[in-house]
């Protein structure tokens, strides 16, 4: 509502925020719950169903952004999402209930305090990177002023009986790869969520909704593997999924590096399908497997660490993607004085400057990818025989 009738950007900053805390509490608590109610030898499954609503959502965004940037006003992209949100008000107060043990607990004003400047900072320092550059001051300071209050976060956490958020847990090997494995798979994919329909609207001249629509099977397939990967987990456990999950991430990853203003539509789209599938095979089975030894409260300190990792690495990672395209291509573009004297020129040189930064962004998506595989093959088979 904030964000639907603002009329200033600090207004629909401001709604965007508190937006992100309710997301922030949502989705972690749809996974603990999943994860204390369903026994070890069901969670991939119920994950899997779970993985539908929290990545198929954002998966979808782009088209429907799209669809109602082309026929509605900008506004409309917050006023019409009132609805579902009442929905879900409403179905939260008439159905859900209490699933598991419910305890009273200090929130550590310090530590919420000490996590929210030193990731704050970070990540503003990575996103100022497109326009400042990486020497520029308020970069390389902001930047250091997030590392230095994120150490002092941990420092407060580590010895604490009942922190903020348990970091120690990061010292469970399992646990630790499992998250490093989902968090770097959704950096990639919203990565190139992100940075695909700027290439397709920018360079290959499409609207916010052909754009949304080029990526629209990939989404719906991402569902439907969410559900499959969820059985299979079940059945194998997460070293195979992890293994080919990554590789398909990966494999599917590599060709946006070498794209070109000529590259046929069906290949953009079969790329971006197996990406997806390989998203699917990986982000909720792994969300599951990063439980297997954890118990009791843990499993709801695990959820909150393996959100926080996942949204941190997709901010940062974006951030990244972001600045590595427009610094390419700010170095690649044309002298202006060349608009006057060679129109067309001036425009082909531009085009060839913005391919660069795409393709740069696109080669740091395939990195992470590559690392992400590096981590699966550090996963463990919790299946015997499998």
């Amino acid at each position: 509502m904030i964000s639907y009738t603002a009329g200033n950007f600090g207004l629909i900053l401001t709604g965007r925020l508190i937006q992100a805390i309710g997301v922030g509490i949502t989705f972690p608590t749809i996974q603990t719950v999943l994860l204390v109610i369903f026994p070890p030898e069901k969670r991939g499954s119920m994950m899997g169903l779970g993985g539908i609503v929290i990545g198929l959502a954002p998966a979808l965004g782009p088209t429907v952004a799209g669809f109602i940037l082309d026929n509605y006003s900008w506004r409309d992209l917050f006023g019409l999402m009132l609805i579902p949100v009442g929905i879900a008000i409403v179905m939260t107060i008439a159905f859900v209930r209490p699933v598991i043990e419910v305890k009273k607990s200090k929130i550590d004003v310090w530590a919420m305090m000490l996590s929210t400047i030193g990731f704050g900072a970070l990540l503003y320092g990575l996103s100022s990177v497109g326009s400042d550059g990486w020497t520029s001051r308020i970069v390389i300071t902001s930047i250091v002023v997030g590392l230095i209050f994120i150490g002092a976060f941990v420092r407060r956490e580590w010895p604490q009986k009942e922190p903020f958020l348990n970091v120690r847990l990061l010292t469970i090997p399992s646990f630790t790869v499992a998250s490093m494995i989902t968090a770097l798979s959704n950096t990639t994919m919203i990565g190139i969520q992100v940075v695909l329909p700027m290439y397709l609207q920018n360079v290959r001249g499409m609207s916010p909704l052909h754009s949304g629509l080029m990526i629209l099977p990939g989404a719906l397939i991402y569902g439907v593997v969410s559900l499959i990967s969820g059985h299979l987990y079940d059945q194998m456990g997460g070293r195979r999924l992890a293994l080919v999950g990554t590789f398909l991430l990966t494999i599917a990853t590599v060709p946006f590096a070498m794209l070109t203003r000529q590259t046929s539509y069906s290949f953009i789209i079969c790329e971006y399908t197996v990406l997806m599938i390989g998203v699917a095979l990986v982000t909720m089975p792994l969300t599951a497997a990063s439980s297997v030894d954890l118990k009791g409260i843990q499993l709801s300190h695990g959820t909150a660490v393996n959100s926080t990792m996942r949204q941190v690495m997709t901010s940062m990672g974006t951030a990244i993607l972001g600045s590595v395209l427009a610094n390419v291509m700010s170095n690649s573009n044309p002298a202006h004085s060349l608009l006057q004297s060679a129109p067309l020129v001036y425009r082909n040189q531009s085009y060839i400057a913005a391919m660069h930064g795409f393709r740069a962004a696109f080669l740091v998506a395939t990195v992470f990818g590559i690392i992400d595989f590096i981590f699966a093959c550090f996963v463990k088979n919790e299946k015997k025989g499998a």
